[in-house]
């Protein structure tokens, strides 16, 4: 049983292809990875068909598992609500971020050039649309950098006020006492 599912960015569709198998024109889903028990989670069952709206340059198929967990599922109408895609769109963003910046930070740490980092996860994560079209990655490359040196700026900074006023109140007690 196949189920729709809109998945708004073309990057995203595509990274579909590195955590699932695409047989038959749908993306064949299991309970044995979190994704798939995410995906699964988020079906609705109906006794009617539920009648939905379809754009055919975002939508993606479900192939669902046959299995015990979920054993109304082929006895009834599976449909996955709008709700629920915006849900798994942000699952899957979520999931490709953060598959994006441990592989970057691991190819930076192997001291790897950035180009060849991004190149390597393009092709290892099937993203065909972004074959020599580098600049989206190295932008979320670069912003990812730029929170993490403000993250540790900010700390120092708020280390730097406390371990100050720690000293100034140190002063002060010295100087009542002489």
């Amino acid at each position: 049983m196949n189920v729709v599912c809109h998945i708004q960015d073309q990057m995203h569709r595509e990274y579909l292809n590195s955590i699932f198998a695409y047989e038959d024109g749908a993306f064949s889903i299991f309970r044995d990875t979190e994704e798939g028990k995410f995906i699964c989670s988020m079906i609705r069952y109906s006794d009617y068909p539920v009648e939905q709206k379809c754009d055919p340059e975002k939508a993606v198929y479900f192939r669902l598992p046959r299995t015990s967990a979920m054993s109304t599922l082929f006895t009834r109408f599976s449909y996955i609500h709008p709700d629920d895609q915006r849900k798994i769109n942000d699952y899957i963003i979520a999931r490709f971020n953060q598959d994006f910046i441990q592989y970057y930070y691991v190819g930076r740490n192997l001291k790897m050039k950035q180009k060849d980092v991004i190149e390597n996860f393009i092709l290892a994560r099937k993203l065909v649309s972004k074959i020599g079209e580098q600049e989206q990655l190295k932008k979320r490359a670069y912003r990812s950098e730029e929170k993490s040196i403000n993250k540790i700026a900010n700390r120092l900074a708020r280390r730097v006020q406390l371990q100050s006023a720690f000293i100034r109140k140190t002063i002060l007690e010295i100087q009542q006492y002489q």
